[in-house]
């Protein structure tokens, strides 16, 4: 019996953020300073786009870039900062100016809506959030941001969100196979979900693998490659934020771009510089320097 052939769902960045259309809602992967996908929303910025609609729990650095540079007109997330560090200038000044809408959910109520998304359900029941303002103050949602109703079964009060289906989920891992299959190590976060409730999936990982890697440890495949539409293979995708067991944040440049991006102009100093100022994520790479980068590297056994 001869096996399968295998598909080769590989493509390279600047092809994958072709692929993501001027008002595009997506799904963005990560956890805080884990695996945010930036080499992506670097790319969206190179490409220009706009009017994006990004859904996340909680994002840093990535969620600024594309607040400053135009990309995003609305975040429906539950957090947003720098952490250790401060406030997120670009979304603060794109919110006062109005070219930013944001729609606040608490942590869970966002993971609910992931897995409402990926379960094709329309809606997911949660208690947490009737405590607080989030009920009655919305952004753009208006009255389609949750529901307050009567429980069915007990009388009592319940609170209803909406699920999400995306055009695309944006997830970066570890290591993938060209067919897709994707290992995560350290904090998954929403990604789980996430993975599955876009209507296309784009995987970027940090190291490829092949098959028979797959099939020795499958109980690693976080993401079964039926689920992936395209792979995208790099380093440092999320410098200068960290990937657990491949390389650690890089707080001097964070805490640069942290006080550039206090200002409007120090803003645009980084952009031009780092993102506008190369021709790819290699040129970016290449910018902050691979005697850095290699500092960066995780350290066995700690993975970071």
């Amino acid at each position: 019996m001869t096996e399968a052939e295998v598909e080769d769902k590989r493509i390279t960045l600047a092809e994958a953020a072709k692929k993501v259309g001027n008002g595009s809602g997506l799904f963005w992967g990560g956890f805080g300073y884990q695996r945010p996908p930036i080499a992506f929303a670097h790319e969206l910025v190179r490409q220009k786009k706009k009017n994006i609609t990004v859904y996340t729990c909680g994002s840093e650095v990535d969620l600024e870039i594309m607040a400053g540079a135009n990309v995003a007109n609305r975040y429906e997330i539950a957090f947003a900062a720098i952490e250790a560090l401060g406030l997120s200038y670009n979304i603060r000044r794109r919110v006062s100016e109005g070219l930013l809408e944001v729609e606040d959910y608490s942590n869970l109520a966002m993971a609910m809506r992931f897995l409402g998304g990926a379960l094709n359900v329309p809606f997911m029941p949660i208690r947490s959030m009737m405590g607080t303002d989030m009920v009655r103050l919305t952004r753009y949602l208006g009255d389609k941001k949750l529901k307050v109703i009567d429980c069915p079964f007990t009388g009592d009060k319940i609170c209803l969100v909406p699920s999400i289906q995306p055009d695309f989920s944006i997830v970066h891992v570890q290591r993938v196979d060209k067919m897709g299959n994707a290992q995560i190590d350290g904090i998954v976060g929403e990604d789980i979900e996430g993975s599955r409730c876009g209507k296309k999936l784009i995987v970027l990982a940090e190291e490829l693998i092949d098959r028979e890697e797959v099939k020795k440890s499958p109980v690693k495949t976080q993401i079964p490659g039926m689920y992936v539409d395209h792979v995208v293979i790099l380093p440092y995708v999320a410098h200068p934020m960290q990937c657990h067991d491949y390389y650690d944040y890089d707080l001097e440049h964070l805490m640069m771009f942290h006080k550039l991006s206090r200002t409007e102009e120090g803003w645009q100093e980084y952009l031009e510089n780092y993102i506008l100022g190369v021709d790819d994520h290699f040129g970016y790479l290449n910018l902050v320097g691979w005697d850095r980068l290699n500092e960066l590297k995780a350290k066995k056994p700690w993975g970071y």
